[in-house]
């Protein structure tokens, strides 16, 4: 009788440690202000070259608040993904001429900056340097860039208001090719 109230207790106890696990904590980094989604991943998997006219292949982000988004949910305004590292010199120097063409959009543009490979803590020492406002996405695994082709950074891609690829930059951006790129967008 003895052995089978133990076994009993026994299973109560595995099944008690069955539960549901509590949800992840989102990644909270002091980032100097900028924004900083901790998570990514890559939604739609595929291979071969992304040409213009085509839909831009979907992943989602995971905001500091805790909140997942994705570039699906961007349609309705026109966005600008560049692909950057912290560590890449021309990456640096082409966000300003981002950030001003953000601001200057007034909310009408949207970038998101796929950080290629890196941990977000990097991301998160390096952010108060560029002092961006537009968020800054670690993607650790690199699938996202995989997706979309970049082997250099840096890489935009240009996205039309409806999802759709409008052009794909490689190389650094300056003001003038960015303004003209963006004045292109639907």
């Amino acid at each position: 009788m003895k052995r089978i109230a133990l076994f009993a207790m026994l299973l109560i106890a595995l099944a008690a440690c069955g539960g549901q696990q509590p949800a992840p904590t989102p990644v909270t980094l002091d980032a100097g202000g900028a924004t900083i989604a901790a998570e990514s991943q890559l939604l739609e998997r595929g291979s071969g070259k992304l040409l213009e006219g085509e839909p831009a292949p979907d992943f989602s982000f995971t905001m500091p608040d805790g909140t997942t988004r994705r570039l699906s949910d961007m349609r309705g305004k026109p966005v600008l993904l560049n692909f950057w590292a912290t560590w890449c010199t021309p990456c640096v120097e082409e966000m300003p001429a981002i950030q001003q063409a953000y601001d200057a959009a007034g909310g009408a543009l949207l970038v998101l900056a796929v950080n290629r490979n890196e941990l977000p803590e990097a991301i998160a020492r390096f952010a108060p340097k560029v002092s961006v406002t537009f968020p800054l996405i670690a993607n650790i695994a690199g699938d996202i860039g995989d997706r979309y082709s970049v082997t250099s950074l840096p890489v935009s891609y240009f996205i039309n208001s409806d999802g759709t690829i409008a052009a794909k930059h490689i190389g650094a951006l300056n003001a003038t090719t960015l303004q003209e790129r963006l004045g292109k967008l639907k």
